[in-house]
Order: C-alpha cells, then structure tokens, then sequence
C-alpha cells in the first residue's frame, strides 16, 4: 500500500511538471527565458572584454562578470563590482533599462499562466491529470452521503474524488470546502458527452459512480434515462472501470443491464423491508442503519483472506479475528473469473486457433468478459473452506491497514 501510494504521488509530480511545461512552452515562458539569458551573456561578454581591452581596472574573470550582469539584470546592484571603461558603462545602462523589462515580462507569464489555470479549475475546465481516482458522475440530494461513504473508507490523500455534474460554482465550491482535507477535484459538463468523461479522466479511473443526477436543472423524470446513456458512454470508453449506478424506476433495471454495468442500486428497493423490520422486530433496522452510516464507529471492511488460512477452515479464520481485533466476520466473498478465449485456444499457436481468434474478432462481441463474478455465502458454517479467490466481510471499529490489520494476520499475530 505505502509503494502504490509512493508511486501515485511521483505520478502526479510528474504529471504537474509535464503539465507545467506545455503551459509555459504555449506562453513562450521560454522563448522569453531565452532572451534573458541571452542579454545577461551579452553584459557579461561586453563588460568583461572591453574593460580587459581599455583598463586593467576592470573585472578580472569571466565568472565576476556574469555575476555583475545577473546582480544588475534583476536590479539588485549591489556595487562591489561596477564597469570602469566607457564601453562598459554603456553595455551597463542597457542591460540597467532593459532588465526590469524583461523581468516584468517572465513574472507576468507566470502570472498569467498560474491565473488561467485557477480560473479554468473554478470552472471545472481543467482536464484530471490523477489515476486511480473515484468518479461521481450526476448529483442529487444524497451527494454528500456518497462522499462522507467514501471517505470513509480511505485516507486522506489516499486517492481523489472527481465530480462531473453541472451544478453551480457556489454549490462546488462550497462541496470542495466541506472536504477540503481530500483530494476532492470537478468537472463541469454533462456526464453523458465523452468529451467530458474525457477530461475526468475515466480511462484512468478506479471506479465510478452514476447518481440519479439533478443537476443543472435536469428534472427527476428523466435522471434514469440520464443514468443509462451516461454509464453507456463510460462503458464504451473504459469497460474495466467498475461503475455502480443509481435507478429511480426499478423497471429500467433491464435497460442498465444491457450496458454492462457492474453494479445497480434502485432507490428505496429496500424501504419495504426495513419498515416491516422496523414494525415487527424494533432495532433491526436501526441496527442496519448502523452498520451502513459513516457516522457509526463501527464499519464494515472488505480484506483479502491471508494466505495462511488459505485452505482451512472459516470458522479457525472467525474465532481468530474474534479473538485478536474485535471484529465480527459477516460473510465471505467468492471471485469466480470469466472464462477467456485463451482457455479455449492451445498453447500452441496453430491455423485453426488463428482462424477461431480472428473469427470471434470480428464478430465483435464480448463472449468472453475479462469482469470476475461476486458470489456472497453470508454467515457460512464454520467448515466452510477458504481458498485464495475468496475475500471476507468484516465489521471492525478500525480501518484495516491503518491498525496493521492485514499484516498482523498475515505473520500470525
């Protein structure tokens, strides 16, 4: 985790810097740069060689030279070295007139470059240089719950948020404010376009989320046809990004399926069942309200099983974490990959495995989905056996790899 997140901060200083200097190229920051230099040569040259020529009084190396040059360039003058033949003094004033004009030039570049850039991200114009970031595509009234959900889950600076909605800059800004200790970044346009999925940076992105998006003025009517071309435009242009989306119609469930998407949450699906909770066994649904609040001290985790109880049983891994951090085992996750047209082909490479490849190429149809299935057994018995596709759901009050969860398991701790 520590080398993935040393290698996710040298990408973005990397990023910044490459970045930094097309900004500055386009300004021709350099092209000015170029000129300055060339009058500070230009001083030291005429200084150094015509007080050599006419005096011997005058600078006596080429290093002092350039020294008095940069010192009078930038309007310092301090005056331990100053030109004695009159063709120096005349080189003098003019690197003395134009060297704050030059300087005014270069700083107002910067200025000017630094300023757009800030204007531009106010605007959420500015195109997502991070990877590895969430995408929160849409906005609606539970938002912010999203975000305290996800935060929830991470450190902060661990990985970046990108909203990508149209609603106003105050709104944003005040959003961008409430989280100001997250790398919480915007993207202004209409989340359904690819151009602005483009500039969120969505081929790079861990995952996305699709809300049932209000933004802009976009009535609620029809956010769920908004939510179906929207996770349709990010599954054409990045199919390996997970996205989870939000339906308002549980009967358009079937046309969100059809885009591929990895998961669907259909508003208040499950209300029935916490009021009938609610009624019939008091606490129950408090105590899920618990569980999924960010709020709760208690959270739920997702960890990989260590590879030392890799074959055995679940209940040895269960009384083990029981015991050693408090955490209570809900269920276990099975990831059952896709079969791959690899599978089917040889090792060897033949003219029929050729012919069946470019066949199904051409078909253009995705038979083989490179996407792993989640099968959930919750509370499984105690011998149930555990193998290294599975993954466990814990409830425990501690992140996992703030606590040393993970590697303490892993040593037999």
């Amino acid at each position: 985790m520590k080398r993935k997140s040393r290698l996710l901060n040298l990408t973005r200083v990397i990023n910044w810097f490459r970045e930094a200097h097309n900004l500055l190229k386009r300004e021709r920051f350099l092209n000015l740069l170029s000129v300055v230099f060339l009058f500070i040569i230009f001083g030291a040259l005429a200084i150094f060689f015509s007080d050599n020529y006419y005096t011997t009084k005058g600078i006596s190396g080429i290093l002092d030279a350039i020294y008095w040059a940069v010192v009078t360039i930038t309007t310092v003058g301090y005056g331990d070295i100053v030109p004695t033949s009159s063709l120096a003094k005349i080189a003098g004033l003019i690197i003395i007139l134009s060297g704050p004009a030059l300087l005014a030039l270069v700083t107002a570049s910067v200025a000017s470059i630094y300023v757009e850039r800030k204007i531009k991200e106010g605007k959420g114009l500015e195109s997502i240089k991070d990877k590895d970031h969430v995408i929160i595509c849409g906005w609606n009234e539970n938002g912010e719950k999203v975000i305290d959900s996800i935060v929830a889950q991470m450190k902060a600076g661990q990985t970046s948020i990108v909203l990508v909605n149209e609603l106003s800059r105050d709104e944003v800004q005040s959003i961008q404010y409430k989280y100001k200790d997250y790398n919480l970044r915007f993207v202004r346009g209409n989340f359904v376009r690819e151009d602005v999925l483009a500039r969120a940076n969505i081929m790079n992105a861990r995952s996305a989320i699709v809300m049932a998006d209000v933004s802009g003025g976009h009535s609620i009517e029809k956010a769920d046809q908004r939510t179906i071309f929207g996770t349709m435009t990010i599954k054409s242009m990045a199919p390996k990004v997970r996205t989870c989306a939000e339906l308002i119609d549980g009967h358009n469930r079937e046309h969100l399926v059809r885009t591929k998407v990895d998961e669907i949450i259909v508003r208040g699906e499950s209300s029935g069942c916490m009021l009938a909770m609610a009624a019939i066994a008091p606490g129950v649904s408090s105590t899920i309200r618990s569980l999924i609040s960010s709020e709760d001290e208690n959270k739920i985790w997702r960890l990989p099983v260590p590879s030392r109880y890799v074959g055995k049983s679940f209940g040895e891994l269960s009384a083990h974490l029981r015991e050693k951090f408090s955490a209570i085992v809900l269920a276990v996750l099975r990831e059952q990959k896709q079969m791959k047209l690899g599978d089917i082909l040889s090792p060897d490479s033949t003219s029929i495995d050729e012919f069946i490849k470019r066949k199904f190429e051409e078909s253009g149809k995705d038979f083989f989905g490179e996407k792993e299935k989640v099968s959930v057994v919750i509370n499984p018995p105690d011998d149930y056996q555990l193998s290294k596709n599975h993954a466990i759901v814990v409830i425990s009050k501690e992140k996992p790899e703030e606590a040393g969860f993970v590697e303490r398991l892993v040593k037999g701790t």
